[in-house]
């Protein structure tokens, strides 16, 4: 015989919670369509429009992502003051400025400061939406509510890709310009959504705490250095995998395009389903090390590829797509999970800006050099080297449990 325990209260915080989900999944809809749009031709309209070769495309990139991890400071700091809500609306309309920016790209340095403000952007804005949704969501549906904005982000990619492809079709430079206005135009759009929440719905913690102790936290910069480790399955995926393929492969080209969207169904079919996976803190490590595990045997599947012929290799290949992708769904949730539950209540927003650089410094600034100057250099044996690291990161989840900080659940 049971009773329930849901008081008055918290049944109208769960009803206010799901009425308040819809409008954040929208936003993100719109958000990540508009990023979509320019994402997947972005490289083809620096080269072909902005007339920048392939080189100082990559050192630019490089440097954005390195000026993004060093804002990632100043904007913790208005995020603890604040909050995440009017930070957020503020990168919003940032991001439409800096995307329509590219239309007036004519050198590298003017790339360089609009990549630049992109790559802040971009990075400010998961952690800051993270903080201000997961605060709101119960404790017993937050993996579920990560899930579903994944699912959602990932949506949108795919929507805007379509979208890119479709407008692309006749090839003539000036489809560029209405792909550029339309991602500016979504951002706008989102910073509207997010200004015009109610307030009783839009209310987030803003944080007293100061960044300088966050900076010297230990645990903070672990944690942080370890996710960019485990979440190098990005630079892997976008950088290494379509080269080694095209390179060292008897696999045609366009498979790249047929694996990638293998990976992108995968997401959006798996990323609900493994909500479980990462639910609870001991949960969620035990998640890190299974992607750092999948991660190694995709590295190895990689390395040895060249050694069969065209069809086997494809198959080997789709089989390292595979398990680069259940890593990506194991990290992002588990990262997901724990960055909140790890991040001090009164300066949550500030922790989640803050650990969020780690994806950048994995997909921007060291993952791309670490592919192109190490793994596809070395060939075989830098894959296989890859892989020894990632498998002695599989370890370390398993070194934290036992801990004496290590969480039940």
């Amino acid at each position: 015989m049971g009773t329930s325990t849901t008081t008055p209260a918290r049944q109208a915080q769960d009803t206010g919670y799901r009425q308040f989900l819809p409008l954040v999944q929208g936003a993100t809809l719109i958000e990540w369509t508009g990023t979509g749009l320019f994402l997947a031709v972005s490289t083809i309209y620096f080269v072909k429009v902005a007339h920048l070769s392939t080189s100082s495309v990559g050192a630019g990139l490089t440097i954005g992502g390195a000026v993004a991890v060093a804002a990632a400071v100043p904007i913790a700091r208005l995020a603890g003051r604040w909050g995440p809500k009017p930070v957020l609306i503020g990168v919003m309309l940032l991001r439409a400025l800096a995307t329509i920016g590219y239309l007036w790209v004519d050198g590298w340095w003017s790339f360089l400061v609009v990549v630049a403000l992109v790559a802040v952007t971009e990075q400010s804005s998961p952690p800051l939406v993270q903080s201000y949704v997961g605060a709101r969501a119960p404790e017993s549906l937050r993996a579920k509510v990560m899930a579903v904005q994944r699912t959602v982000v990932n949506l949108g990619i795919s929507l805007g890709g379509l979208i890119a492809g479709a407008a692309l079709g006749s090839g003539a430079p000036g489809a560029f310009r209405p792909l550029l206005i339309g991602g500016a135009v979504a951002y706008v759009v989102v910073a509207g959504v997010y200004a015009t929440a109610r307030a009783e719905e839009a209310a987030a913690t803003a944080g007293s705490a100061r960044v300088a102790p966050l900076l010297k936290d230990r645990a903070l910069l672990g944690f942080t250095a370890y996710n960019a480790l485990v979440s190098l399955w990005m630079p892997v995926l976008n950088v290494a995998f379509p080269l080694w393929l095209v390179t060292e492969t008897d696999v045609p080209e366009r498979y790249v395009g047929i694996l990638y969207a293998v990976n992108t169904v995968l997401c959006i079919a798996l990323q609900y389903p493994l909500n479980r996976c990462y639910g609870t803190t001991r949960r969620a490590w035990y998640s890190y090390a299974a992607a750092a595990l999948l991660l190694a045997l995709g590295a190895l599947a990689f390395a040895a590829a060249p050694g069969f012929g065209r069809t086997p290799a494809l198959l080997v290949l789709g089989g390292a797509v595979v398990l680069l992708t259940f890593a990506e769904l194991l990290q992002v949730g588990a990262s997901w999970t724990l960055s909140f539950e790890l991040a001090p209540q009164g300066a949550r927003s500030a922790y989640l800006v803050l650990f969020n650089t780690s994806r950048t410094v994995a997909n921007r600034v060291a993952g791309p050099v670490l592919m192109t100057g190490v793994v596809l250099a070395l060939g075989t044996a830098g894959w296989i080297a890859l892989a020894c690291v990632l498998l002695l990161g599989a370890l370390v989840p398993f070194a934290v449990l036992r801990g004496p900080r290590a969480t039940a659940g």
